[in-house]
């Protein structure tokens, strides 16, 4: 798993507002998100520990270390998932 920092995320945020990724929810922190370049499908999933967040994807820029734009998707997901059970 990658640690998202806000600094590591930058340009792959910038990348997904240009793409828009759809995003499907699977269970409690797992997501798919489907490729807007192609019909590539990723496994997204997000951990926290010692109030450190972290996302995995199955691509490839992922694998060598790298912030993918999927992560953001899913963490945006992810994000909204997460509040609404505060809410409750």
């Amino acid at each position: 798993m990658i640690k998202l920092t806000t600094e590591n995320t930058v340009k792959a945020v910038a990348k997904c507002k240009q793409l828009k990724p759809r995003v499907k929810f699977i269970k409690d922190r797992l997501f798919v998100v489907y490729s807007s370049n192609n019909s590539n499908v990723y496994h997204v999933r997000f951990d926290v520990q010692n109030d450190e967040k972290f996302g995995q994807c199955e691509c490839k820029a992922s694998e060598r270390g790298f912030i993918c734009y999927h992560i953001i998707a899913g963490a945006t997901a992810n994000i909204y998932r997460q509040s609404l059970k505060l809410a409750k």
